[in-house]
């Protein structure tokens, strides 16, 4: 259901349910307090803003790669700053 997007469609569904009780409260189908609404839009908040960091942070939390392991395994050059190691690191994956 959430695809590759959780946040878009849980942002949608948190905005839709926030729209609808308001609806139902004026055509009369809900008879809630002015509280007891503010207290269930806050938790329809909270609760979808907990649930689309977590399902998000899930999708985006990096993952050590096999080539990154290997380059770190490799012994430095004698008389190679670390600086200079990086640099070549870093045009070889711009050259690629």
């Amino acid at each position: 259901m959430f695809g590759k997007e959780p946040a878009v469609v849980l942002g949608a569904l948190s905005e839709m349910i926030k729209a609808i009780i308001p609806m139902l409260i004026i055509f009369g189908i809900l008879h809630w307090s002015s509280d007891q609404v503010a207290a269930v839009m806050l938790v329809v908040g909270v609760s979808v803003g907990s649930l689309t960091v977590i399902l998000t942070r899930s999708q985006t939390t990096s993952t050590p790669q096999v080539d990154a392991l290997i380059k770190t395994a490799v012994s430095q050059p004698a008389g190679t700053s670390v600086e200079a190691v990086k640099s070549i690191q870093a045009e070889k994956e711009a050259n690629k």
